[in-house]
């Protein structure tokens, strides 16, 4: 009997792997699984954006490699996979994938540690994940604005957590992950981005019409008109997939 829990073979998209996991809930059980096996993990959202950067540098690529686990987390990801490999794939993006996973961690028991963002916004998200999740074990959490990365990846390991959830933005987050990754002792890790700000209610998530049309970078864009440079990556994504499916043909 086929294991239900194994990661899916990945598909490459534009050179960089993503597993095209059946639902959020196939993505939980198979976390779930490494977890119990103590097999340590690294989860990371993939876009349109890092696939473009990864394109043009080594190092970007590079850092989307180790990864254990690579999400699709941007509908261009989702496009492309349709285009490229005549495959549709769901989306799994990282900030549901974090709800999903603290809502199986108070289920299961595991214990989290949350590090990253401000000490408010870390506050107040350990606080309100507390009181929407009952039984959650919550062992520590610490700001993002630190300078001594040892004396945190020592705490962390004193706590003990089975998840840890780091919130620095990308692609600060994924690095530190990387750089302690052999130092801690977490089975898994997953950068976050501005999850605890959207859990602390110092940032809106996305209305549910954005969300359910994968056109998140929309309202960012509305709402913070200064990410245009950086959105400037998306276009840039689709001129490429479509110039790699014209090669494909060719």
């Amino acid at each position: 009997m086929p294991d239900t829990n194994a990661l899916p073979e990945p598909l490459s998209i534009m050179g960089v792997s993503v597993h095209p996991f059946e639902s959020y809930r196939h993505a939980v059980d198979c976390i779930a699984e490494r977890i119990a096996a103590g097999v340590k993990t690294f989860c990371l959202a993939i876009n349109p954006e890092k696939v473009y950067r990864a394109g043009r540098s080594e190092e970007a690529a590079g850092l989307l490699g180790r990864a254990d686990i690579r999400i699709c987390d941007g509908v261009g990801v989702a496009l492309a996979a349709r285009v490229l490999c005549r495959r549709r794939i769901v989306r799994c993006t990282g900030i549901q994938l974090f709800f999903d996973l603290v809502a199986e961690a108070s289920v299961r028991k595991w214990n989290i540690f949350l590090l990253g963002a401000s000490q408010e916004s870390n506050e107040l998200a350990c606080r309100n994940l507390l009181e929407r999740y009952p039984g959650l074990r919550i062992v520590g959490r610490l700001n993002g604005y630190f300078e001594d990365s040892a004396a945190v990846v020592n705490e962390i390991n004193l706590a003990r957590p089975e998840i840890l959830f780091v919130a620095m933005g990308s692609p600060r987050q994924e690095a530190w992950i990387i750089e302690h990754r052999d130092a801690l002792a977490v089975p898994f890790c997953m950068g976050v981005g501005g999850a605890f700000d959207v859990v602390s209610g110092k940032a809106m998530w996305a209305p549910g019409l954005f969300r359910r049309t994968g056109t998140e970078f929309l309202y960012r864009l509305l709402k913070e008109p200064k990410r245009w440079r950086r959105q400037l990556a998306l276009p840039l994504f689709a001129a490429e997939v479509f110039k790699e499916k014209l090669s494909l043909r060719g």
